[in-house]
């Protein structure tokens, strides 16, 4: 029996997804590394989220970072501290040896911000990606690492390596919600424009939890026993002084909105459950936890003040 136009199309289709050719990149997003002549070398093969299969011209060397755009994606081009969930294969140029890569099982990727430079700069070259997208970075060693490589690797900082990522699901790097009122008596909160919160003290500490949405988004709710994305902020009232941020390192933190003494995965504190449990992603919530809704003796994390008064900052990124 003859297959049908739409059958033919399709499968087609599946083919040029499966054997990738550079599209050009979206005219209003500047990326930090513009496809080349090296980046454009590199074919790819394989489903996207699946083991892929690269095909290198070897020896393939250059000395600048180049990215190629495979597969475009969806959605706005990917801006400085977006945050994305990836699957990553990294390949030796001289030789075209698969190095490393991630174990392509979705429910476990590795969690990147774009744009950032770190230990492993997977997320520094993925500006004006898209969700869903695949690309190909050319680049040495150098520049993937941020530095000369460590000595273990048997790498030296002009050997050139190929990175191969795809974009599984993206967040925002912070809350995008609508500005609400605030109340009275609370910490002031001024966010600076990459979304790191400035948080003024004053006054008293106050004996019951309080809280209040700085901006309300309109995601999904979260519900007890949830997995959440967020920025967080905390620090000591009487101090006045921040003890851990996850706006230093620019990565944000998985928590499961659970309070630890409802359940031993719980990671929260109680009063920090109560407030986060109900608001919405794309908020931002300002909570004043005192001792008794702080966490129970033993269960606090390494460096938490002991009988203080804390006033957290979260933006509430996603529901992984």
């Amino acid at each position: 029996m003859r297959k049908s136009l739409a059958v033919i199309l399709a499968a087609a289709f599946a083919v040029s997804l499966a054997g990738c050719t550079a599209i050009p990149t979206a005219t209003s997003c500047t990326p930090l590394s513009p496809a080349g002549d090296a980046s454009n070398a590199v074919s790819v093969t394989g489903a996207l989220g699946e083991k892929p299969t690269a095909t290198i011209p070897t020896p393939l060397l250059s000395t600048k970072a180049e990215t190629t755009t495979l597969v475009r994606g969806h959605g706005a081009p990917l801006t400085t501290g977006t945050i994305a969930n990836v699957q990553a294969s990294l390949y030796y140029g001289k030789t075209g040896q698969l190095l490393t890569a991630t174990n392509f099982d979705a429910k476990a990727p590795l969690q990147v911000t774009v744009g950032v430079t770190s230990t492993s700069n997977v997320g520094k070259y993925l500006q004006c990606q898209r969700d869903g997208s695949r690309s190909v970075t050319v680049m040495t060693a150098k520049q993937f690492f941020g530095a000369a490589p460590d000595p273990s690797t048997g790498l030296t900082s002009t050997d050139t390596l190929i990175l191969v990522t795809d974009i599984q699901k993206t967040f925002p790097g912070r809350a995008t919600g609508a500005l609400q009122l605030g109340q009275s008596g609370f910490p002031a909160v001024v966010t600076a424009p990459d979304g790191t919160p400035g948080v003024t003290i004053s006054g008293s500490a106050p004996t019951q939890l309080r809280y209040e949405a700085l901006r309300k988004g309109d995601g999904a709710t979260v519900k007890k026993g949830d997995e959440i994305l967020v920025h967080v902020t905390a620090i000591d009232w009487s101090t006045k002084s921040s003890f851990t941020s996850t706006w230093t390192s620019k990565v944000p933190q998985a928590l499961r909105a659970e309070s630890v003494t409802d359940s031993a995965s719980g990671q929260l504190d109680p009063g920090s459950a109560k407030a986060l449990i109900g608001q919405t992603v794309g908020s931002q919530v300002v909570v004043v936890v005192p001792p008794k809704f702080g966490y129970p003796s033993g269960k606090a994390p390494s460096g938490y003040p002991t009988n203080a008064t804390v006033v957290y900052v979260y933006d509430i990124l996603g529901i992984e």
